[in-house]
């Protein structure tokens, strides 16, 4: 029950439910007594006494109508009296307990007093004078009518049908256009900048129209925004290779000729311009991966493999700095193989493990390990660093944030290494994350896998 349709339709359905139930209830405990089952009955039978007992009257007199009013009192435990149009007692006694209107100027014609049924009826003798008889049934012979009847079973069950359609249709109707808001905001956020909710809702005048009508122009803005940005990079970056090329160019000829007293300075310039050379890579990187809604150029790979090839090339490169890193195949199947780019996730892999490499103190080891789960496959990147702030873990992954602790410039990293790696896993269907450990730091990539037992033709991992 958390989704906004499922309560409108609850919540409609349950009311208009509940208030079925109650107004039946109390219709039936309100009815008039004339819809009572048996009163049309009891009214004729007792009309048919009031005949017979006038009738005797009129032509025998009051010892026969006694007489009949004796045997009915004994066949149908009915006592009855005559009376005449101002209701004197001709033939029997009129009960003392008669009810009488709640004006109290007249007897009730029909009711229920305790365990007692009353019903006064008027005749018409053949000589056109108007009798009254009036009649003492036990309850028992006019009960109140069952409430769950199976009439009113049917009908209930109709109306609360026919009700839970109509909230249906309510709920769906309101909110349709939420959902297909909430959709285009989520694609929004996943980095479909052309999300838009569509004309539909744009052509509707209320408030949530308007809502729809607002997030188009936001989302208008923002991938103008966004696109201008990395157009930037991409730009800046293209202009920055001419003028670094030539540098460097420029560096060879004034280290062929400079004095070995200036060869310190030009190494220096050197190892600058190569981590220039580095930063203009990765931007072009990053700003080539951010504007790929998805993957061209895909291959079953071997990522298992791949990563036991990248985590060799990092550890030639780490020994440098007396550094090394091992790799562990820990299940069998985790040689799944995976659909996706083999130089994408390579650079990603090489990121995460460089970035390890260089916060992992002198003569450790950054230990990378290789798993397989059902449909996934789960490759962790371990350093004994001194990690990062808690609130920084997703902060890592965005383009140059850096952590102004141990990791920070002093490391040689340019802040870009990290989000390269979490946007290839997010082209991939994959994720990244990052935690601290007592002893260090950990990244964890994880990729989708085929399911055990398919086996699909693989290249070399080299490819």
């Amino acid at each position: 029950m958390r989704t906004l349709f499922i309560k409108i339709f609850l919540w409609f359905w349950l009311a208009m439910a509940g208030l079925t139930v109650l107004v039946t209830a109390v219709g039936s405990l309100t009815t008039s007594d004339v819809v009572w089952p048996g009163r049309r009955t009891l009214t004729a039978a007792t009309t048919l006494y009031a005949e017979t007992a006038v009738l005797l009257y009129e032509q025998q007199g009051p010892e026969s109508v006694a007489d009949y009013f004796r045997r009915v009192m004994e066949t149908s435990k009915l006592q009855a009296a005559l009376l005449d149009e101002q209701g004197q007692p001709l033939v029997g006694t009129m009960p003392p307990a008669w009810p009488m209107s709640p004006d109290g100027r007249r007897r009730e014609e029909f009711a229920i007093v305790e365990s007692r049924t009353f019903l006064l009826r008027t005749v018409e003798g053949a000589s056109g004078r108007r009798y009254l008889l009036a009649t003492v049934f036990d309850r028992n012979l006019l009960p109140m009518p069952p409430f769950w009847t199976r009439a009113r079973i049917i009908r209930l069950s109709v109306f609360v049908l026919g009700s839970g359609i109509v909230c249906y249709g309510l709920a769906w109707y309101l909110t349709r256009p939420i959902g297909r808001l909430r959709q285009a905001a989520q694609r929004l956020a996943a980095g479909d900048l052309t999300a838009r909710t569509g004309a539909r809702l744009g052509r509707l005048t209320d408030e949530i129209g308007g809502l729809a009508r607002d997030f188009d122009a936001m989302a208008e803005r923002i991938e103008a925004l966004v696109t201008s940005q990395r157009r930037l990079f991409g730009d800046i970056s293209h202009e920055l290779r001419s003028p670094l090329a030539r540098l460097r160019l420029a560096l060879e000829l004034a280290q062929r000729k400079a004095g070995p007293e200036a060869q310190l300075h030009l190494a220096r310039i050197e190892r600058e311009s190569e981590r220039l050379d580095e930063l203009v890579g990765q931007l072009l990187a990053l700003s080539r991966l951010e504007s790929t809604a998805s993957l061209d150029a895909t291959q079953w790979l071997d990522v298992a493999a791949l990563t036991q090839q990248v985590a060799t090339d990092v550890d030639f490169e780490a020994q440098a700095a007396d550094r090394t890193v091992q790799c562990r195949i820990l299940t069998d199947d985790a040689h799944r193989p995976i659909l996706g780019d083999a130089e994408l996730l390579r650079r990603a892999l090489e990121n995460i493990m460089r970035n390890a490499v260089r916060h992992t103190p002198p003569s450790s080891c950054v230990e990378v390990e290789v798993k397989a789960v059902p449909d996934r496959l789960h490759i962790t990147v371990r350093d004994y660093g001194k990690g990062v702030p808690p609130e920084a873990l997703e902060d890592i992954f965005k383009p140059f944030y850096r952590v102004e602790t141990a990791r920070d410039r002093a490391s040689g990293g340019v802040g870009l290494g990290l989000a390269i790696a979490a946007r290839a896993a997010a082209l991939h269907g994959g994720q990244i994350r990052a935690e601290n450990l007592p002893d260090g730091f950990q990244v964890t990539l994880v990729l989708p896998a085929i399911s055990a037992g398919v086996t699909p033709a693989l290249p070399s991992a080299s490819g």
